[in-house]
């Protein structure tokens, strides 16, 4: 089970970081490869909340990914799962989430970033090739979090 956390501290609330990573409809502000949002069925930052992340592909193609929110608690934890029963990724995987815990910090807010994949059958040899580029993505994600929020602390 290939998973990868990463932490960054965000200049700006944990309230303020909270309404962003757990808005659906922000995800193109800083989640890589994200183009659009569509099909949000549910309020930002509750559980349950249902969508559809458009992403770019580096082929050209776009991507359509539905999510779910697994548990949220503002402005400490949000957590959401990749909807895979029906895709080509259940031929590979069990389950992917991501989850976002929050803390106060003197600069902010402290953000810590995990993402897990289940793999199943001979994915699972190719676990440690996903880590790399899981965290590249995570990386990413920080990176455009803390520039959304450079200049905003507090």
């Amino acid at each position: 089970m290939p998973s990868v956390t990463r932490k960054r501290t965000i200049p700006a609330s944990p309230e303020k970081v909270f309404d962003v990573v757990s808005d659906p409809r922000r995800l193109p502000d800083w989640w890589p490869r994200v183009v659009r949002v569509e099909d949000v069925a549910g309020k930002p930052g509750a559980e349950r909340t249902r969508w559809t992340n458009v992403l770019a592909a580096d082929s050209g193609r776009k991507l359509r990914l539905d999510y779910c929110c697994l548990a949220s608690n503002r402005p400490k934890r949000y957590e959401w799962e990749h909807e895979l029963a029906g895709t080509p990724f259940s031929e590979h995987m069990l389950s992917q989430t991501t989850e976002m815990r929050l803390e106060p910090a003197p600069e902010g807010t402290a953000i810590k970033i995990t993402s897990t994949h289940t793999l199943k059958g001979t994915a699972r040899l190719a676990g440690f090739a996903m880590k790399r580029s899981q965290k590249d993505m995570l990386e990413a994600a920080l990176n455009r979090l803390e520039q959304l929020f450079s200049g905003e602390a507090g």
